[in-house]
């Protein structure tokens, strides 16, 4: 990361902080529990008969030993309440990466990333706990192209567990850890080789605090929340043949606004600049994430 855009950065949540921060949560207000965030999972599930819709665009860039690599990622993830702690999720996306080494491209693919399908309980409630804790299972269905260098071409499996707490001011907190298994993948993309057993660990949390909390007319809400989020990964991979493993770690300052209408539907929009603090992390990023959740529509 150069110094110019980390001056730039620095700057920008400067005023943030100097904008918003005279407007502290007022304490007539019961805020929105808070399911918006860059890297960390959400342990908030949808209430009963609601649906979400969640898209992310993430441009990353590297650089190391003369090789430069940008990366895309567009990640989609529709959620639905089939009661107020039950809720399915269906994951989707778009990936693309580029490699240039000296000026010249070596490595350039596109295509669709995998599916994932999951099952969520919230097991505790705050309220009637010390925090909210949410957890099940995942089942990730082998789309993206083994051959075109962008998956593993075989069925995976994970177990998602998140975590927050609430105090209902101006401050919360929250935890995600993803446990990710991928069983019997060949060591080359045409089946052949001895077979791996490729896992991941996913973590992630997030500080949030709610700058502004402001009623509008009508009955609707006008709320903006900044984020500090730290999260990494360690996950294996297949190089040349031989499992091999990577630790990445970043940190990720954002910023989202979010518009409550007098009908209960919600709708987000939040900005985060992600810099990597280790050697296999992005140098650094831009994410842009959108959130749109109906009001239960079956609701009598």
């Amino acid at each position: 990361m150069s110094p110019r855009f980390a001056r730039s950065a620095l700057l920008v949540w400067l005023l943030v902080f100097l904008l918003f921060s005279p407007h502290a949560l007022a304490q007539d207000d019961e805020p929105e529990e808070p399911d918006f965030f860059f890297l960390t999972g959400g342990p908030y599930t949808q209430k009963k008969s609601s649906p979400q819709i969640i898209w992310a665009n993430q441009w990353l860039r590297s650089r190391s030993d003369g090789v430069s690599t940008r990366d895309y990622v567009g990640a989609g993830r529709a959620e639905w309440g089939l009661t107020d702690r039950w809720e399915i999720d269906f994951e989707f996306g778009a990936l693309a990466f580029k490699e240039r080494v000296a000026g010249t491209t070596t490595f350039a693919e596109h295509g669709a990333d995998d599916l994932l399908f999951g099952v969520r309980y919230r097991l505790l409630r705050e309220g009637s706990a010390p925090f909210t804790l949410t957890m099940g299972p995942q089942v990730i269905a082998p789309v993206a192209s083994r051959a075109r260098g962008l998956g593993t071409g075989e069925v995976g499996y994970a177990w998602d567990i998140a975590a927050a707490k609430d105090w209902g001011g101006p401050v919360f907190l929250v935890a995600s850890v993803n446990l990710g298994l991928t069983p019997n993948v060949p060591a080359f993309s045409d089946g052949s080789g001895p077979e791996f057993d490729l896992s991941s660990v996913e973590w992630a949390t997030a500080l949030g605090w709610r700058a502004l909390e402001r009623p509008a007319t009508g009955g609707a809400h006008h709320d903006i929340h900044v984020l500090f989020e730290v999260g990494g990964a360690r996950a294996d991979d297949i190089d040349a043949g031989t499992r091999v493993r990577a630790t990445e770690v970043q940190f990720s300052p954002g910023l989202r606004y979010g518009y409550l209408s007098r009908w209960g539907s919600l709708t987000e929009i939040g900005v985060a600049f992600p810099v990597g603090l280790s050697r296999n992390s992005p140098d650094w990023g831009v994410i842009l994430q959108v959130q749109f959740e109906l009001a239960p529509i079956f609701a009598k």
